[in-house]
């Protein structure tokens, strides 16, 4: 269920032991953006049918807050403009180019570049992996950009943060919500 913060902006609470975190979604006047995509196909959709539930405006941007697994996996359900900062999009970039089969999870796992959680997540969540490619960014950004959802700006900021060098913060200044 989502979590209503003000008229205009939701979350989705994270789930531990799935290692979901928490998602973010701003409605404007005319769209809908979302931060964060989730860590696989099925967080992706299980969101977005609470989304639907809310009957706001369509969902047409996705902002990336940083380039950890749990945060893109799901990007590909929502048919939005992917929005990420030029470092992110390097990670990004280098997780277009995974495989998904079991043999490559597994050297993914043995040379330290998933965890086995990612690799049980991927494999439980991820129908078609074989096939499974991540989307490309549509928008990539360097320090900062505004994005108007109709009468709703969210401001998005590239920090140096201390869970990840490649951090994008939201702010939604009429709601003052940060995440």
């Amino acid at each position: 269920m989502l979590n209503k913060v003000t008229p205009a902006v939701y979350y989705l609470s994270n789930v531990d032991s799935k290692e979901r975190p928490t998602l973010g979604l701003v409605c404007g006047d005319k769209f809908s953006l979302v931060i964060d995509s989730g860590n696989s196909v099925q967080h992706a959709q299980d969101y977005l049918k609470e989304i639907k539930a809310l009957n706001v405006p369509p969902v047409k941007y996705l902002v990336v807050t940083h380039g950890h697994w749990d945060h893109i996996l799901g990007l590909n359900e929502f048919g939005a403009t992917i929005i990420v900062n030029s470092l992110k999009n390097q990670i990004l970039e280098e997780w277009q180019n995974y495989s998904f089969d079991d043999d490559s999870l597994h050297n993914y796992v043995e040379s330290n570049r998933m965890s086995s959680k990612c690799m049980e997540i991927i494999k439980n969540e991820i129908p078609l992996r074989e096939s499974f490619k991540l989307n490309a960014a549509d928008i990539i950004f360097e320090k900062s950009l505004t994005i108007d959802l109709g009468n709703k700006l969210c401001v998005l900021e590239t920090i140096k943060g201390t869970h990840s060098d490649d951090s994008t913060i939201v702010y939604v200044p009429d709601d003052k919500v940060l995440f």
